[in-house]
């Protein structure tokens, strides 16, 4: 079951479909209906936060789903910081939990993958941020390794807007089965980073968040009216 789970990612994009409190979106029916316009577009999974959306995007699709479980912490949200947490993910309807096991987070313990394997018999994600950590995960148990959080470990801090190909290439060159995740904005990202031999790709709110999508464009348009002012007073 774990490898027919996880197979069925091979090749394709993951949907993570996701909303902040505060959010007009913040509501299980709309990340149903958002996760839903993704499965017809062409997602070959999703990644869902909380056992509520969970159990709201279960009764529409039966595509694998990675299921994680968000806590705000000091300087970031925490992905599934506790077992029973991954428990209630996998009661909910989640195919794979996702974990957290940076050195920011975990330390040196990663005991909380075999743990999770072994009470839920579902696969682990491990989300990390440097190449030890994907190896240690990988050694520790873990089934596949998102890139998910480069960039946003005290570590990692750096260019938080490409995707971080580089730690695709290391962790794919260790022989680890990768789910690139993080900054991937278009469908040329994508298709790099499986280039690079990521076994999947997760898309989030470039895909699913009109919000931070219309935002980007509102820049976008902001920045041109300012070079273009700026070219007129420069040439008068």
């Amino acid at each position: 079951m774990t490898h027919d789970t996880i197979a069925r990612l091979e090749h394709g994009f993951i949907a993570s479909v996701q909303a902040d409190d505060g959010s007009p979106l913040r509501d299980s029916r709309m990340i149903a209906a958002l996760a839903q316009a993704t499965v017809l577009g062409g997602a070959n999974g999703l990644r869902i936060n909380s056992p509520e959306d969970i159990r709201a995007v279960r009764e529409i699709t039966d595509l694998p789903i990675i299921g994680l479980h968000k806590v705000p912490g000091e300087n970031r949200d925490v992905i599934t910081p506790l077992v029973e947490h991954a428990i209630a993910l996998a009661q909910a309807g989640a195919d794979i939990i996702a974990l957290d096991v940076s050195r920011e987070l975990r330390g040196g313990d990663l005991s909380i993958i075999g743990a999770v394997r072994e009470l839920t018999g579902l696969p682990v994600m491990a989300d990390v941020s440097t190449l030890d950590e994907g190896t240690r995960a990988t050694d520790a148990g873990a089934d596949v390794v998102g890139t998910t959080l480069s960039g946003y470990t005290p570590y990692t801090h750096g260019d938080t807007e490409a995707p971080d190909f580089a730690l695709i290439e290391q962790l794919v060159a260790r022989g680890i089965r990768v789910i690139a995740e993080g900054r991937l904005r278009t469908p040329a990202d994508v298709v790099h980073a499986l280039s690079l031999g990521a076994y999947a790709a997760v898309v989030g709110r470039a895909l699913t968040d009109p919000l931070i999508t219309s935002a980007r464009y509102a820049r976008a348009v902001t920045e041109a009216r300012s070079a273009a002012a700026s070219r007129a007073v420069s040439g008068s």
